[in-house]
């Protein structure tokens, strides 16, 4: 008998999740001194993954990985496999299979890389108790696993809107039912009143920001059976109690928070050390989410910027007409102009990366670095990227993009670990010839819809944006 979970009722959209990148996590793993798997040839394993797309965009990217996933809900793994087998991929293994459980399929020590992202929060105790067995099961010696969750004190907020919002609903069942109660009583509920305590305007603004989740993300994160924030020291405790070590985390600002304080004296606990600094911080902030590492060896909690100096480095950063830097909403100075020039020159080949050892050796430009890295607006990766800068003679599409492109996908997942819309029939057309057995003039000579003589720069195009893999 299959069991039919809430999965399966209404599909979660699942999607990329920087985060979990394993570039990411190698590259925060060697900040602390250890020696991680490097990520084109490492052994993945992806919990809870839905159809694991983020899983297939990886495996994708380094065809010598091992990529396996899997999920409860039967449909999104039918989901995944056939997005799977549409882009033949060969080193893709998904399984339906239930987390308390998967300890028999898969072997002790087998991945380099554990990823449970939007699970450990939003299961039962015996469940999330498992998740933490399985990850440290699961992890070979030099790995790095990643857990995500709803954290504390935030998980207080979205508790009491939690309470509220199923009084709203009732006894309603109807997935689209219960959906659209909740979207009534959220704009009514967001609009603001003269008279609101700060609580009341701390709920208010959790309402408005919960109107712009789509219509499965509410269903399960906010009226799914199950809700359980957690607050950091008992993340940590539960890792310990199986083997685990606290790393760092992963999430925007928070990538130091495994190390102490430059300058700051050895405590006779550091990872104690790090996580009160870090919980009292979650307090002070009032955090809703982390996105906490782990492994089994022991890292240094002492900063060394150098240790960033053979890695690569990409930036979105532009720079503009006063010399201030702007990506997103936010402008930044950089102070030294040999190291501002020098992120101007990588900004200008973005999505390429480059070799930090080319553009400097300055260990103070090496400490802003990695605070641009920190704050998000530069990334840092173990290695080159796998995607090519300029289209070869016989320009190849990603696998990837290619299957999910015959199946009707317009969310498309590139080869730079982000998600890329493309509605254009010309160009989809395009992409789907461009399969590595043509020559660009013959590609150029097919009905796609794109000019003779626009072919070639549309195909570099693509290349820009990381669809290409040759």
């Amino acid at each position: 008998m299959r069991l039919t979970t809430p999965y399966d009722r209404v599909a979660y959209p699942t999607t990329m999740f920087a985060q979990t990148h394993p570039e990411r996590l190698a590259v925060l793993a060697r900040l602390a001194g250890l020696d991680p798997v490097p990520p084109h040839q490492a052994r993945i394993l992806e919990i809870g993954g839905g159809t694991c797309v983020n899983l297939l965009s990886m495996a994708a990217m380094w065809p010598d990985c091992d990529a396996h996933g899997f999920d409860l809900s039967s449909n999104a793994i039918a989901r995944g496999q056939e997005i799977t087998d549409a882009s033949g991929l060969a080193n893709v293994t998904l399984a339906v299979e239930d987390i308390c459980e998967a300890h028999e399929r898969y072997p002790a020590g087998s991945f380099d890389y554990v990823i449970a992202h939007g699970v450990y929060a939003w299961v039962p105790d015996h469940v999330r108790e498992a998740t933490m067995r399985l990850i440290a099961h699961c992890l070979s010696d030099r790995g790095v696993g990643f857990v995500s969750y709803n954290a504390m004190p935030g998980g207080h907020v979205r508790q009491i809107m939690r309470e509220m919002l199923f009084d709203a609903i009732g006894e309603i069942d109807d997935p689209d039912a219960r959906i659209a109660a909740v979207r009534d009583f959220l704009e009514a509920y967001a609009r603001p009143q003269p008279d609101d305590e700060p609580l009341a305007k701390t709920l208010r603004q959790q309402a408005e920001s919960m109107l712009k989740r789509p219509d499965a993300v509410l269903f399960h994160d906010e009226l799914g059976p199950c809700f359980n924030p957690q607050r950091l020291m008992d993340v940590a405790a539960a890792a310990a109690e199986s083997g685990l070590v606290f790393l760092t985390d992963a999430g925007r600002n928070r990538h130091l928070d495994g190390f102490l304080p430059d300058g700051s004296a050895l405590p006779d606990d550091p990872e104690y050390a790090v996580l009160l600094a870090a919980s009292r911080d979650d307090y002070a902030s009032l955090r809703y989410f982390r996105q906490s590492l782990f492994a089994k060896q022991e890292p240094d909690r002492v900063i060394d910027a150098t240790r960033i100096a053979g890695m690569w480095i990409s930036t979105k950063l532009k720079r503009l007409d006063d010399g201030a830097f702007a990506q997103g909403g936010d402008s930044i100075n950089i102070a030294d102009e040999d190291l501002a020039a020098s992120i101007a020159r990588v900004a200008a080949v973005y999505p390429q990366r480059v070799p930090i050892s080319a553009i400097t050796d300055n260990p103070e430009h090496l400490r802003v670095i990695l605070q641009l890295f920190v704050e998000w607006y530069v990334t840092l990766y173990p290695g080159p990227a796998p995607f090519p800068a300029e289209p070869s003679d016989n320009p190849c599409a990603s696998p990837l993009v290619r299957g999910m492109l015959g199946l009707g996908e317009t969310m498309l997942c590139t080869l730079d670990h982000t998600v890329l819309k493309i509605e254009q029939p010309e160009l989809r057309a395009l992409l789907m010839a461009a399969d590595g057995t043509r020559t660009i003039a013959e590609i150029a000579a097919l009905e796609t819809g794109i000019p003779p003589e626009d072919t070639h720069a549309a195909i570099a195009a693509c290349c820009s944006k990381a669809l290409m893999i040759a």
